[in-house]
């Protein structure tokens, strides 16, 4: 417990001192709070499996309906089909819309499969702390409580939970967290102007890539 206790607290050293802007003042009671935990889970979509493709069954269609762009506008790099890439790494899949004739004003995003450690594994504990581990919820429930810019998202997976700060949807299934980071350009004054949603566009790209319905 000990070893728990200071792995938690070093996790959140490390945490308040990069979320410069987002970080807040921890609240205890809401540390301790499992009730972001979906309990009508009804079990994956989608399994992790080595090697398996974090968007094999991506429809291009839907991703260019969130968009309002043509499908060959949309380039996907799957690390699991391409050789720039080490095969031991997790799924990932680069989503890039094309926006202009300058790439620099494309818009990036991207999926990726987070496989459960568990206890066992090396470095299982640190894992465990991070939020990967097999208890997972403290971890969750710790990052959560430090972010003005979290919000937990309802009946998505076993728990959701969505940072506006880094645009990141983050999606708890049975042995593996699904990362969603839907694509934006923040440099690009065109995208900005749009004020789009991305929290409402990141729960639609999980659900065209097949992971929620």
């Amino acid at each position: 417990m000990k070893l728990k206790y200071n792995l938690i607290l070093g996790l959140f050293l490390i945490l308040l001192t990069s979320c410069l802007g987002d970080k807040k003042a921890v609240d205890v009671s809401e540390m301790g709070d499992t009730s972001f935990v979906n309990k009508n889970f009804k079990g994956n979509l989608i399994d992790y499996v080595e090697n398996r493709s974090a968007c094999e069954q991506m429809s291009l269609s839907a991703l260019a309906n969130i968009y309002s762009v043509s499908e060959d506008k949309i380039h996907i790099m799957d690390n699991k089909k391409s050789d720039r890439f080490r095969k031991d790494i997790e799924p990932q899949c680069g989503v890039y819309i094309e926006t202009s004739e300058n790439d620099y004003e494309w818009l990036r995003g991207s999926i990726s499969l987070n496989r459960e450690i568990s206890k066992n594994e090396f470095m299982g504990e640190v894992h465990e702390a991070t939020g990967r581990g097999e208890n997972w919820e403290e971890a969750w429930a710790l990052q959560k409580s430090m972010s003005k810019s979290a919000e937990w998202i309802e009946n998505l997976g076993m728990a959701a939970v969505w940072n506006a700060n880094k645009t990141e949807l983050k999606i708890k299934f049975k042995g593996y967290t699904l990362n969603v980071y839907p694509p934006t350009n923040k440099s690009y004054q065109d995208e900005v102007a749009k004020n789009r949603d991305y929290k409402n566009a990141a729960i639609a790209m999980a659900k065209a890539a097949g992971y929620i319905r």
